[in-house]
C-alpha cells in the first residue's frame, strides 16, 4: 500500500479551529433557544399575564353563585304584581361531617363502641337517610354527597319554603349537625294577583332570569347583581385538604324595581269582560283589551284572553287545547305543547297583526278634513257598489245601498262605498303621508319585548298608486295589517288633539330604598293633524256612539266616541273568519283614555264588532270612568231615567215610609193591614229603576216568591211588560233614550228559573241589532 493511499484511509483528527467553531455553533443555538424562550415567557407574563392567572385562579378556586333579590313589580299604586320572597338553599359540608358526633344522633345506639371510620358511616347514612326523606331526595345520591370529604359545599335542596327550612333547621340542631351544614338565602317568584296582567308582566325561569314580558325587558334593571362564594380547591376539584380553610362571601346586590303604569282595577274590569266575550263568542285565536292614557301614551290595562298563571306558566290553562296534548305523545306532543304555550305566553296586542276593518275609516276621515278635501257637509253616494280598477266592491249591505251620505252620516252608516270616493279624492300620496303620519309604517316603541313589526303587510305609496284598487280597499281598512297597540295609539291622537305619543308601561324605576332612578316622560313623535280637525272628529264619533251606528258602546253620563269593525280574514280563505273590534275613547268632549278591544276569530252569530267588541268597550268604559275620577255629566233624559237608591224604612209608620218612598221617585206598595214597616223589598241602598216599586210589608210573613222568566230575546217594551205582570223590578242598561225601537235584551242578572222575593232587581242588558260593520 502507497503512503497516500495509507493517509485517505485514516480519519483526520478535528483541528483546533474546527473545535472553536464547534463550540461557537453550540453556544449560538443555546443562546438562540434561551432567548426565544425568554421571549416567550416575557410574552406570556407582560401580555397574557393576566389572562393566565385568571385561569390558574379559576382552577384553584370553587365560585359559588348566591342569587341576588329581584326588584318587585308594582302597578300604578304600588301594589305588587311580581316580587320575590325569601326561600333558602341547603348547603352540605361533607369535609365537616367529621366533626361532628355520632352519639348525638337521635336513636342511634350510643352503647355501642365504633372506630372513627365506623362512627363516619354512621353520620354518612343517618344524614342520607334524614335528608331525603325530608326533602323526597334520592337517597343513593346524598349519600354520594356525604363522602366528598374535601368539599366544603354540597347543594342538598334549592328554593325551600319557610316551613320545610324550620323543620330542617330543628333536626340539624337536635341531632347536633351544625357543623356540617348552614343555609343561604334564595328568592322565589311570586305573582300575588295570579293571571292578572300575566302577558305584560311574563315570568321567570327556574334561574330567577326573566323569560317573557316586563320580566325579560327589563332583566338588567330587575335582576340586581349576584353574590358569591369562593373556597379553594385542588387540581382535582375538591376543596383543599388543609387545615386553613379559605372562604371568601361576596354579597348579592338587589335589584330595582318597577312602577307600572297599570291600574290593577282598570286590568281587572278588562280582563273580566274580555274573558265574558271570549267565551261567550267563542273566539278561537283568543281577544285584546286595551286601555290608555290619550296624552300620555300610558297603558292603564293590556289584556290577552286566554293567558296564563305566571306562577304555573308551563300549565296549558285552555281545556280544549290540554284535552287535545293529552291524546298525543312522544315527539308529536313534544312539539305541540311547546306551540301551546309559546301562544297563551305571547301578548296578542303587541306579538299580532289584523285587519283593522272599518275602523280605519276614522283615519281617512282624519285626513280629508286636514287636507280641506270634504266637510262634515260632503256627499257621496252609495248605490250598492263601487267598481275600481276593475273590482266591484259592495256595499257590506248589498244588494241595498245607503243612497247619498254626509260625511257623518257615512261614517255611522260605515258605508265602503263612500269610503272608496273619498280614498281615491285624497288620492295615493297624501293616503300614504298619513298612514305614515298615525304610525302604521313603524313599530310603536312600547317598552315590551316581542313587538311586531307589520313591514310588508301594508301597500307601499308606489302600489297605492299604481293600483287604484288597493288604494279603494285601504281607504275602508282592508288588505292591509296593523298591530292593536299600533291601532290604540293612532286613536289617541285623534283624540288628544291630533299628537302621536309613545305607549309605555313603566313609569319609573326605583333602587332598593325606594329612590326614584329614572322616570319615564311622555314622548311626543310628531303633530299629524290639527287641534281642531282633531275636535271635529271626536264629535262625529261621539255622535254615532251616541245615537248611531256605534251605539252598543253607550254609556249614560258620559259621552263616549268611537268606532267598531268586522275584517275579514282573507288569508284563512276559503275558511269564513273575521276579526270583531272596537276602538274609540271617552269623554267625547275632553278625552281621557282610549278603549280597544279586538275578538279574533269569533264563532257566534251575528259577529260584528258592533254586536259584540262594543258591548264589551261599553261595559269597561261604565266600570272604570267613575275609578279614575271622571264625573258623569249626564242630560235630562238620562236623570230622569237614573236609578234611585231605596230609603230605609224599616221601624216606620206605613204613611211615613210612602213619603220617603216617593220622594226618592219611587212608589211603594203596601202589604198586610199593619201601621209599621216591618220588613221591604228591596231592602234599604239597594238601586232601583226610576219610579220601581217596593214593596211594604206590614205583617210577619214570608215574603211573596216568584220564579224569574227568560228576558233574553225581547225588546224593551216586551220586558218590561212581563216583569211588571209578575211583581219584578228591571233595570235596563245598555239603552240610549229614544232609540229603543231596535234594541233586543241579550243577558239578564239573575238566571231563568231562580225564586226570588216580588220587588226584586234584574238588570237587563239590551244590544242594537241593526249595528253593522264594513
Amino acid at each position: 500500500m502507497s503512503k497516500e493511499s495509507q493517509t485517505s484511509n485514516t480519519t483526520r483528527t478535528p483541528t483546533r479551529q474546527m473545535r472553536v467553531r464547534a463550540r461557537i455553533a453550540v453556544i449560538f443555538v443555546v443562546v438562540v433557544c434561551f432567548l426565544a424562550n425568554a421571549v416567550q415567557l416575557g410574552y406570556l407574563q407582560l401580555v397574557q399575564g393576566e389572562d393566565w392567572q385568571k385561569r390558574a385562579v379559576s382552577q384553584q378556586l370553587s365560585d359559588t353563585v348566591v342569587t341576588a333579590k329581584r326588584g318587585t313589580i308594582y302597578d300604578s299604586d304600588m301594589q305588587a304584581l311580581a316580587e320575590s320572597a325569601e326561600v333558602w338553599k341547603i348547603i352540605m359540608s361533607p369535609k365537616n361531617i367529621a366533626g361532628c358526633d355520632w352519639q348525638d344522633l337521635e336513636g342511634v345506639d350510643t352503647t355501642q363502641t365504633l372506630t372513627d371510620e365506623q362512627g363516619l358511616e354512621v353520620l354518612r347514612k343517618f344524614i342520607a337517610t334524614g335528608l331525603s326523606e325530608m326533602f323526597g331526595l334520592d337517597y343513593d345520591k346524598v349519600y354520594e354527597q356525604t363522602g366528598k370529604t374535601h368539599s366544603q359545599y354540597e347543594v342538598v335542596k334549592s328554593k325551600v319554603e319557610y316551613n320545610d327550612k324550620t323543620a330542617f333547621s330543628d333536626w340539624v340542631t337536635k341531632n347536633g349537625l351544625s357543623y356540617a351544614f348552614y343555609i343561604i338565602t334564595d328568592y322565589k317568584r311570586y305573582y300575588p294577583q295570579g293571571s292578572l296582567a300575566s302577558t305584560v308582566l311574563g315570568f321567570t325561569g327556574t334561574d330567577n332570569n326573566g323569560l317573557e314580558g316586563l320580566e325579560a325587558k327589563y332583566e338588567s334593571v330587575l335582576a340586581g347583581t349576584p353574590g358569591r362564594i369562593v373556597t379553594a380547591q385542588n387540581g382535582i376539584g375538591d376543596e383543599m385538604p388543609t387545615t386553613m380553610e379559605y372562604t371568601k362571601v361576596v354579597d348579592a346586590v338587589d335589584g330595582y324595581s318597577l312602577v307600572t303604569t297599570i291600574d290593577s282595577t282598570v286590568q281587572m274590569y278588562a280582563e273580566k269582560y274580555l274573558a265574558e266575550a271570549v267565551t261567550a263568542t267563542g273566539a278561537l285565536n283568543r281577544g285584546v283589551a286595551i286601555v290608555m292614557d290619550v296624552h300620555t301614551g300610558a297603558i292603564l290595562a293590556m289584556a290577552t284572553k286566554g293567558d296564563y298563571d305566571p306562577n304555573d306558566p308551563f300549565t296549558i290553562t285552555d281545556p280544549t287545547t290540554a284535552t287535545m296534548l293529552a291524546e298525543l305523545s312522544g315527539d308529536e306532543k313534544a312539539a305541540a305543547v311547546s306551540i301551546a304555550r309559546q301562544k297563551q305566553w305571547n301578548n296578542k296586542a303587541i306579538t299580532e297583526t289584523y285587519e283593522p276593518g272599518s275602523v280605519f275609516k276614522v283615519f281617512t276621515t282624519a285626513m280629508g278634513l286636514e287636507e280641506n278635501m270634504i266637510s262634515e257637509k260632503s256627499t257621496f253616494n252609495c248605490s250598492n257598489a263601487f267598481l275600481v280598477g276593475g273590482w266591484n266592491i259592495k256595499c257590506h249591505i248589498y244588494p241595498r245601498g245607503h243612497g247619498t251620505l254626509t260625511l257623518p252620516e257615512a261614517v255611522s252608516a260605515s258605508c265602503n262605498p263612500y269610503f272608496i270616493q273619498l280614498g281615491l279624492k285624497i288620492g295615493a300620496g297624501t293616503y300614504y303621508k298619513y298612514f305614515n303620519g298615525f304610525g302604521f309604517t313603524e313599530k310603536t316603541g312600547v317598552d315590551m319585548t316581542g313587538e311586531m313589526s307589520n313591514a310588508g303587510l301594508y301597500h307601499s305609496a308606489a302600489t297605492l298608486a299604481e293600483q287604484e284598487s288597493s288604494l279603494a280597499s285601504a281607504a275602508f281598512g282592508q288588505t292591509f295589517k296593523v298591530t292593536p297597540v299600533q291601532m290604540i295609539t293612532a286613536m289617541s291622537a285623534i283624540a288628544n288633539g291630533g299628537k302621536l305619543v309613545t305607549p309605555h308601561v313603566v313609569s319609573q324605576v326605583l333602587d332598593g330604598d325606594g329612590n326614584v332612578i329614572s322616570v319615564t316622560e311622555t314622548q311626543v313623535k310628531r303633530q299629524i293633524i290639527s287641534a281642531d280637525t282633531s275636535k271635529r272628529i271626536c264629535k262625529i264619533l261621539g255622535d254615532i256612539v251616541n245615537g248611531g251606528g256605534s251605539k252598543n258602546a253607550y254609556v249614560a253620563g258620559y259621552r263616549v266616541a268611537g268606532k267598531t269593525g268586522t275584517s275579514e280574514k282573507r288569508d284563512l280563505l276559503p275558511r269564513n273568519e273575521v276579526v270583531a273590534s272596537f276602538s274609540g275613547f271617552a269623554p267625547a268632549d275632553d278625552p281621557k283614555v282610549a278603549v280597544l278591544v279586538l275578538l279574533d276569530e269569533p264563532q257566534c252569530e251575528p259577529r260584528y264588532g258592533g254586536t259584540i267588541s262594543a258591548p264589551v268597550a261599553q261595559k269597561i268604559f261604565e266600570a272604570i270612568l267613575p275609578h279614575l275620577g271622571v264625573e258623569p255629566n249626564y242630560t235630562d233624559e238620562e236623570l230622569s231615567s237614573l236609578s234611585r237608591t231605596t230609603p230605609d224604612v224599616e221601624g216606620d209608620a206605613v204613611a211615613v215610609a210612602q213619603a220617603k218612598m216617593s220622594n226618592a221617585g219611587l212608589k211603594a206598595t203596601v202589604v198586610g193591614k199593619g201601621d209599621t214597616v216591618l220588613q221591604q223589598v228591596p231592602e234599604a241602598g239597594q238601586s232601583v229603576p226610576a219610579g220601581g216599586t217596593v214593596l211594604l210589608y206590614t205583617e210577619e210573613a214570608a215574603a211573596t216568591m216568584v220564579k224569574v222568566p227568560n228576558f233574553v230575546g225581547r225588546s224593551v217594551t216586551e220586558v218590561n211588560s212581563l216583569a211588571s205582570s209578575l211583581g219584578l223590578n228591571v233595570q235596563l242598561t245598555g239603552l240610549i233614550g229614544g232609540s229603543s225601537a231596535s234594541a233586543v235584551s241579550n243577558s239578564q242578572s239573575v238566571a231563568e228559573g231562580a225564586e226570588v222575593p216580588k220587588g226584586t232587581v234584574i238588570k237587563v242588558n239590551f244590544l242594537y241589532s241593526d249595528t253593522q260593520d264594513g
